[in-house]
């Protein structure tokens, strides 16, 4: 399917096959896939921690506020920006490594490196925050297009305590958590839903105060 078809047909699905297992290979070929979302200057803040434990996600259900596809989707996915990806040892490793392929020259290699050393280095932890929130949501649109596409079904979730789902899986204050992505094979479509029309979302040039 396009691109365009996907996204014409994409429904968030409640409903989930219980006994539908995803083979751990097929997450990370998709995660492989969606890791290849744009992100301010590559330096790949974005980490996908699948809980596919059954036991594991029954123990999330009142944390996500006793959504059921919490325990009957195949995996949840909880997308996490790491604010380390923003340190200059991480920055300096992506862009050797991108010379080291043949990337670029190591001008180029130290400019990149340095601007984006440069670029963090002004940045409040709030703008970071963004920073974060904006590549991790790159990427998990990408995630569910290439879920969509492999037959599977998704539904994005903000409706969970953060504090507590931090606890419950020990994710330290090193991380941001975004979203949690449910994924599996759907029981039954999600409705459909009104979206505006075009003229009245786009401007051009000027917008309406």
């Amino acid at each position: 399917m396009s691109v365009q078809t996907i996204l014409e047909k994409r429904r968030s699905v409640r409903h989930f096959d219980s006994s539908y297992t995803i083979r751990p290979e097929v997450l990370a070929s998709l995660i492989e896939s969606a890791s290849k979302s744009p992100n301010g200057n590559n330096i790949q803040a974005t980490r996908y921690l699948i809980i596919d434990e059954p036991d594991l996600q029954r123990a999330l259900l009142p944390i996500a506020f006793n959504q059921q596809q919490v325990i009957d989707a195949s995996a949840l996915v909880v997308m996490l920006g790491d604010y380390r990806a923003f340190e200059e040892d991480n920055i300096i490793k992506i862009h050797e490594e991108g010379f080291q392929a043949g990337f670029f020259d190591e001008s180029l290699r130290d400019y990149l490196a340095n601007a984006a050393i440069q670029y963090y280095a002004t940045k409040s932890k709030e703008e970071l925050k963004m920073e974060l929130t904006r590549d991790v949501s790159l990427a998990s649109m990408s995630f569910i297009l290439l879920a969509n596409e492999a037959g599977f079904e998704t539904i994005t979730m903000s409706g969970y305590d953060s504090a507590q789902l931090k606890a419950s899986l020990n994710i330290s204050d090193r991380y941001l958590d975004v979203m949690l992505i449910a994924i599996g094979k759907g029981t039954k479509s999600g409705h459909q839903t009104v979206r505006h029309p075009v003229h009245k979302i786009m401007y051009r040039n000027t917008i309406s105060s």
